[in-house]
């Protein structure tokens, strides 16, 4: 059995871990810097980004085109009649009932939204104010 370890050894093992992590955390500070600067991401991968870039107009432009779409669709007399139908016969069945009232889960989804909303505002807030002040 050895004895106790020599404080000089200790101390030199000690500097040495702190110049690794130190090169380790300058790399990584280099890296992020790198990641997030946006105009040198695009001068080294223009066509993925404009590709990307394409992808989002086309997903945001086919959920208008499909939101348009089914509100036209809904909007079509016919379909006004039927909902028009159904209400009626709905109130005559339970006339008790107020039918404007909106649904359990329409209650739960607008909750949600407005939660999310909130955390998002707060988040935004506080990156704001930061880039001010510093």
């Amino acid at each position: 059995m050895s004895g106790p370890p020599d404080p000089e050894e200790l101390q030199q093992e000690v500097i040495a871990a702190r110049a690794g992590l130190d090169r380790l955390v300058g790399e990584l500070n280099r890296r992020r810097h790198a990641m997030l600067d946006v105009r040198g991401q695009f001068r080294r991968h223009p066509l993925p980004l404009i590709l990307g870039g394409l992808a989002v107009a086309a997903a945001i432009g086919g959920t208008i085109t499909l939101f348009v779409a089914h509100r036209r669709r809904r909007n079509a007399w016919p379909r006004r009649v039927q909902r028009l139908r159904r209400s009626v016969a709905a109130a005559l069945r339970h006339p008790d009932r107020n039918h404007d009232e909106p649904s359990a889960r329409h209650k739960i989804g607008v909750a949600g939204g407005t939660a999310a909303a909130s955390v998002l505002a707060k988040a935004a807030a506080s990156r704001l104010l930061r880039s001010f002040s510093g």
